[in-house]
């Protein structure tokens, strides 16, 4: 799917709406998504790709600050665009995937910061080391949908983490400690 062009032609979608609305559950769809992270490894990028193991969205858009996120990944089953380097990715030094097969995010406080946008703080847990991160939220409705349509959105959440925060330091001298974050979620109303 062309980013770009996705995102040009996409509506964003306004978090205040006329009428007052419950906060919206949403369950994840794994169709469609996807969860990235890159770090600089000399003059490439090294990417990993990880399954999202479970996905918890609930959605005020009349209160944004009432709306509460949390995505646990499968560090165990990390891809890599290199050859190499996924086994170094969950091995010991790096995410300690053997006796740390899950990365976690709990948002505590999500804040509007433009139409569509917000900024979501929370606690992020890579190789049982607990940490502080606020990262960047954007929500979308698909092409062609009507205004105020939200049975079926997409969350693009983007950020920066330092590996060795949370003690993820291994190969420094050749793996740069800043980790850039996408992670791309489809949801659709949870039924009930």
């Amino acid at each position: 799917m062309r980013r770009r062009s996705v995102l040009a032609t996409i509506l964003i979608l306004g978090l205040a709406s006329p009428v007052a609305a419950a906060p919206v559950a949403y369950a994840y769809d794994a169709e469609g998504s996807s969860v990235t992270a890159e770090a600089d490894y000399g003059a490439v990028a090294v990417r990993a790709r990880m399954p999202v193991a479970s996905a918890s969205f609930t959605i005020d858009f009349d209160r944004v600050a009432n709306s509460r996120f949390a995505v646990t990944l499968r560090a165990d089953r990390a891809r890599s665009n290199l050859p190499f380097a996924a086994s170094a990715i969950m091995g010991e030094s790096v995410l300690d995937a053997a006796n740390h097969p899950e990365i976690g995010f709990e948002s505590s406080r999500v804040a509007a910061t433009g139409a569509g946008r917000l900024a979501v703080t929370g606690r992020a847990t890579i190789r049982g080391v607990t940490r502080e991160v606020t990262l960047q939220a954007v929500i979308f409705r698909p092409r062609g949908s009507a205004p105020g349509h939200r049975d079926d959105l997409k969350v693009l959440i983007t950020g920066t983490i330092s590996r060795a925060a949370f003690g993820a330091a291994g190969h420094a001298e050749s793996v740069g400690d800043t980790v850039r974050l996408r992670l791309l979620l489809h949801l659709r109303r949870a039924a009930g």
